[in-house]
């Protein structure tokens, strides 16, 4: 979000739903929305924006063929993620939000709804009974039964995967790592090649090393995600799976394995310097051969995945929560029922094959995988998923009350992300004490908002977010 636009904490402080509503309806001034999102173009068309940069060629096309078959003019706009929100910000104060979009507004479904940015679908019976069992879910993408947004991802897969370089592991004779001691070993023989960096990852970016070692820790043991336990509703940063994880990348870094320069590097300069060759490995998403593609085709060939690490090479055990709504239909469009069409065909098996032929996130029907045209690592990524990541329990499900609480709770500063960053940087040396007030932080955040929440008459507390009946490796059901 760029500074002139609202903060989330701005947003929610000291309001409840109802009065969230008339915040976010204004939501600022009357200035006009920016760019090429504007009130602009032919009348009567349907406007669709997204900021899924790696997408742009295909939603173009797909304006196109499915305006033609819907009897329709789409315009599709393009908006970089770090200006969408201030995109829609600006649409919704001029009463111009778009007909279909994606919602990188930063809060739960009801403030949504109630506050207008969003308005009701319709999907028919026949395109739900193709889509996975459980797509739709209470206080995710649909309230009451009625559904107000579609996910376009599946939410099995997790961001830590193991990416290599499979020329590179040939000729330096290394296995794919399973175990924390696997991959020391395979970083320890590239460096004594001596030919190759051992590895790179995004560590300037906070956001993506706090990814990836929630990942990490989930995977070691960690009984939640993102630092707060299913089972108690406790944040447990601290734990000792998110310390060994850390101390994972804290080893690598002192053995002097990671590219010069890898500490500053954003998500571009780290897959940048990965994609050019020359490099083992690089910790990244599933979406990694997508962006590897766009930046040096030539390297596809030579990805490999090895999945994600554990401690002593343990099976994998990912626990993800479901998804919100991916494309949404804007509170104020007048074309909500050919919006709905429109929507509807994001479920048809060639868009759905279009975007695992993208190798980005992988799509929500992952049986088109095997048939669209993508390397076998990838293919094989999107099996481990469908193997190894369970459905996590999520409170808002259980309690819709909760999401007035997501709503007002307050961003931590620092965050897990600048925990790594100092530990890995020499700024901070107590490790397992950052990770304790971090803990304490986050707990501290929840109570206020918990607080603020039942001031307005909402029906919650901590125990909402205690699902003591949670089992690893199991997909939980309420």
């Amino acid at each position: 979000m760029s500074r002139t636009a609202l903060s989330r904490r701005h947003f929610m402080g000291g309001v409840g739903l109802t009065g969230m509503a008339g915040l976010l309806a204004a939501c600022g001034g009357e200035s006009p929305p920016p760019g090429p999102g504007g009130g602009g173009g032919d009348a009567g068309a349907l406007r669709w924006w997204d900021h899924l940069g790696g997408l742009q060629d295909l939603h173009d096309e797909w304006a196109v063929t499915q305006g033609e078959a819907l009897g329709v003019t789409i315009e599709h706009t393009y908006n970089e993620p770090g200006k969408a929100t201030e995109a829609l910000q600006l649409a919704n104060q001029s009463n111009q939000l778009p007909d279909v979009y994606s919602p990188v507004i930063g809060l739960p479904l009801p403030a949504l709804v109630e506050a207008g940015w969003v308005q009701a679908m319709t999907i028919s019976d026949d395109v739900i009974a193709r889509l996975p069992e459980g797509t739709f879910v209470e206080g995710l993408s649909m309230l009451d039964g009625v559904i107000y947004g579609l996910p376009a991802f599946t939410d099995k897969q997790y961001i830590a995967c193991t990416w290599y370089n499979a020329e590179i592991a040939e000729e330096v004779g290394f296995e794919p790592p399973k175990s924390y001691d696997d991959f020391l070993t395979a970083l320890r023989a590239i460096a004594e090649h001596g030919e190759y960096a051992p590895m790179t990852i995004a560590l300037g970016a906070t956001g993506r090393m706090r990814e990836q070692i929630d990942d990490l820790a989930q995977a070691g043991g960690f009984p939640g995600y993102m630092g707060l336990r299913f089972d108690t509703g406790a944040y447990e940063y601290h734990h000792d799976a998110y310390v060994n994880a850390i101390e994972l990348y804290k080893e690598i870094s002192e053995n002097g394995w990671l590219l010069p320069g890898t500490n500053g590097f954003q998500i571009p300069d780290a897959r940048g310097r990965w994609a050019a060759g020359g490099i083992g490995f690089h910790i990244d998403g599933p979406y990694s051969p997508g962006a590897v593609r766009s930046l040096n085709a030539d390297m596809l060939p030579n990805m490999a995945v090895a999945g994600m690490l554990t401690p002593d090479g343990e099976d994998i055990v990912a626990t993800k929560g479901a998804r919100g709504g991916d494309w949404v239909i804007g509170g104020t469009s007048e074309l909500a029922e050919i919006a709905s069409q429109f929507v509807e065909t994001f479920t048809q098996d060639d868009y759905q094959t279009a975007l695992a032929t993208g190798m980005d996130q992988p799509p929500l029907n992952l049986d088109v995988v095997a048939d669209a045209d993508v390397i076998e690592p990838y293919a094989w990524l999107v099996e481990d998923f469908r193997a190894r990541v369970f459905r996590a329990p999520q409170p808002q499900v259980r309690n819709v009350d909760v999401t007035q609480v997501q709503a007002r709770q307050a961003p931590v500063a620092p965050e897990l992300g600048n925990v790594i960053q100092g530990y890995l940087g020499g700024e901070l040396t107590d490790l397992r004490a950052e990770l304790t007030k971090l803990s304490d932080a986050y707990s501290a955040a929840l109570d206020e908002a918990i607080s603020g929440a039942t001031g307005e008459g909402a029906n919650v507390s901590r125990a909402d977010w205690e699902f003591p009946d949670w089992q690893r490796g199991v997909d939980y059901t309420y």
